[in-house]
């Protein structure tokens, strides 16, 4: 998992030397504001931005997720979203593998490894061994506005 300022984003030397890392930041910069809710496409990668709203939930009722072949990067755009983060290793899966949205529930931990309150101006990438759990309130937030920007793994691993 990484997780940073938006503005600060071109400093972490993994993202500014990706192509696909600096389509998305720049899409985010030019289109993020005023982008619709739905789905779009970015242009030279193909990878997909989901812009979404929602209630926030308690750990209780939040689910946790992991995806195999994607690399989410969420951006909070409205709001304060809570992500609790946990190694994927070790983690139970509840239901079924959705291979079309590669996407798992997994079975919420005792206790998750760490607590990201992703603000308005933050984003955090998560990796297909980062378990995670989004949509959880914040002291203060019940709703937010965000992003996610589905990258597939074979794009973050070219150079």
């Amino acid at each position: 998992m990484i997780v940073g300022k938006l503005v600060n984003w071109s400093q972490h030397s993994l993202l500014e030397d990706s192509p696909v890392f600096r389509e998305a930041f720049d899409w985010i910069r030019e289109n993020a504001a005023t982008a619709e809710l739905g789905f779009h496409q970015l242009d030279e990668s193909k990878c997909v931005v989901r812009i979404m709203e929602y209630a926030l939930r308690s750990r209780e009722e939040a689910n946790y997720e992991h995806h195999r072949h994607t690399v989410d990067l969420q951006v909070t755009l409205q709001g304060t979203e809570g992500i609790e983060w946990s190694p994927l290793e070790g983690m139970k899966t509840k239901g079924d593998y959705l291979a079309e949205k590669d996407f798992q529930f997994l079975e919420t931990c005792d206790s998750g490894a760490a607590f990201v309150s992703n603000r308005e101006g933050q984003f955090c990438i998560l990796f297909p061994e980062d378990a995670h759990q989004p949509q959880r309130a914040t002291e203060g937030f019940d709703f937010v506005r965000k992003l996610v920007v589905k990258i597939p793994v074979s794009l973050v691993s070219e150079g």
